[in-house]
This record gives C-alpha cells, structure tokens and sequence, in this order.
C-alpha cells in the first residue's frame, strides 16, 4: 500500500544556539559553525514546527579539544535523533499506552483527532521509543560515558521535563548534552530537589568528571543540582531563558493591543455618526429592522428605502 504524503504547514521556526559560550577546557570563546548541526521538521501536539540547531567548536589551537562541537541542549528536548515527532508526542503515546492503557487505534485517534498526522503502524515505532528512552536508567553503560570522558574531558549533564495531557507525573529526562545521548529517563509523581537528585543518582553514582549543567531557571532543578554536583558551573537554558524575558512585553503589548482596540472602535462609532445624517443612520441601523411587515409600511425595508431617496434627491 503506498505511503500517504504529509502536507505539513510549519507554524513556527525554531533556531537554537548553544548555551556553552566558553570551552570548559581552555576557557577560551567558542565560535559558531556556519552550517546547522542538523535540521529538520517536527510535529508536536500543538502543531508541526522548523527545528535547527547551531553548534560551536572551540578553535584554539593550543586547546586539546580543538574542533569539538558543542550543541545546544534545549534543542535536544524538542525530539529524538531520526524521528520526526517531537519528544512530547513520545511521551504522551507512552502515557496513554503505560498508564490509560489505551491500544493503537485509539491512540491513533486521539492523536488525529489533535491534529498530528500519523499512522496507526507509526504509533507503534513511537512507542518502541518511549520504551528505549525509559530503558535508559536500566543499561547506563560505564564504558561507553568513559569513552565520552576520554574524548570530551567529562560530561556535560542537560535536565529537562515533560508534561503530558493528562497526565498525573511529568517525564523527566537527562542528556549528555555534548553527544546527544539519553542517560536517564523517569516519572515524577512529585517534583522537588529530592526527587530530581533520586533521578540523577544513577549518573552521580558513575563518579565520571562533570564539566558543567544544562536546564531551565527552576528552584528546584537549580537546588538539586548544587546538591549532587555543588562545585560544578551551571548555564540556564538560552530558550527558556529568552521566554521568561520576554513574557512581560509579550503581556504589556496584548494590553495594548486590547487598548488600541478599544480606542479605535469608540472613534470610529464617533465618526460615523457624525458624517451619517438622520435618515441614512435610520436606514442603516440594525436597531430599525424589518419586523415583518407588508410593503410599504414604516418599519419595513422598502419604506426605509423610499425614505432614503426622497431625502437624497435625484
């Protein structure tokens, strides 16, 4: 059976920067590369979105990590690598799955009836991610974040939540920023400093160098990290960061939006009563509509009509 193409209508595009702006080796500043890391078009519940991500590479020449890249972690939180669903539908589809225990067909329908345009067998692969990026906690393979640590100096560690529609927890998941990589993924019934350390635990317990952490402005995102690793640099999220800045001028300017608006109708009522005599406002005011009568009458259309050329003249 031939695939149905996806007519998909961007309603947003998202370029994303990293958040390092200074090597963790050399101290010295990092330069953007003039290509995108990797870019593509995601879906998410809310609707299909252009993501890009911008990377950085240190280019001292002393520096022994020259040429590393460096990526933006908030980019990473959107979706998965070689998926295109954002990581919110994952997490929603394993919640109806896991949680509301919901089958294919009526996923399927909740996410169509949202909008997203899948197929039944695509919430399946879908599904087989989540539980990969559940698994992650259970198979954190030492030797392999080693190699990392070997190559790169340490980690970089970037923490971020999801909250899905519904939802009673929010999926919290933890990256190596530098390499993409999944380490932890969980539930959070209840979301604190003790919870979130609980979840960074098995990242902790590898007792790997740390270089510097990743996430939002949250108190307790912030109060957990400075308990595991207290001594560690940490850098906000620039997209969450930007969001809260400009919320109050997002809020200011819809409030004088609704302002303007007002304004502009109450001047406009004022100018056409003043060029409208008295019987073109008689005539086009919904206040002295046809109630029903035969032709001829005062009240009806034609009498109006009659009214408005005798008043106007030949």
């Amino acid at each position: 059976m031939p695939k149905t193409a996806k007519h998909l209508e961007v309603q947003a595009r998202r370029i994303y920067k990293p958040e390092s702006e200074i090597c963790p080796h050399c101290g010295q500043p990092l330069q953007e590369r003039a290509y995108y890391q990797w870019r593509k078009t995601v879906q998410q519940l809310d609707g299909p979105i252009y993501v890009a991500s911008l990377a950085k590479a240190c280019v001292n020449p002393q520096c022994d990590h020259q040429g590393a890249a460096y990526t933006s972690a908030a980019a990473q939180m959107v979706t998965v690598p070689e998926c295109t669903y954002g990581l919110d539908v994952i997490a929603q589809i394993g919640w109806w799955r896991d949680r509301e225990h919901l089958n294919r067909e009526q996923i399927h329908a909740r996410l169509t009836a949202q909008g997203v345009q899948i197929c039944e067998r695509q919430v399946d692969h879908l599904y087989a991610r989540y539980q990969v990026l559940i698994g992650c906690a259970e198979r954190l393979e030492r030797h392999q974040l080693a190699d990392i640590v070997a190559a790169r100096g340490g980690l970089i560690i970037g923490l971020d939540g999801l909250e899905p529609e519904g939802a009673a927890e929010q999926l919290w998941v933890v990256r190596e920023v530098q390499t993409e990589r999944t380490l932890v993924a969980g539930w959070l019934p209840r979301v604190n400093h003790e919870t979130l350390a609980a979840l960074l635990k098995p990242v902790v317990d590898l007792g790997l160098p740390v270089l510097a952490t990743v996430s939002d402005k949250q108190g307790c995102v912030r109060k957990a990290l400075q308990v595991v690793w207290p001594a560690v640099p940490h850098q906000w999220c620039q997209s969450h960061y930007l969001g809260h800045a400009m919320r109050p001028i997002y809020d200011q300017d819809s409030a004088l939006k609704t302002e303007l608006r007002k304004t502009l109708r109450a001047e406009m009522r004022e100018s056409i009563g003043a060029v409208l005599t008295d019987v073109e406002a008689a005539v086009f005011s919904p206040s002295t509509r046809d109630r029903g009568g035969g032709q001829g009458r005062p009240g009806s259309g034609a009498a109006r009509a009659a009214a408005y050329r005798d008043a106007s003249g030949p």
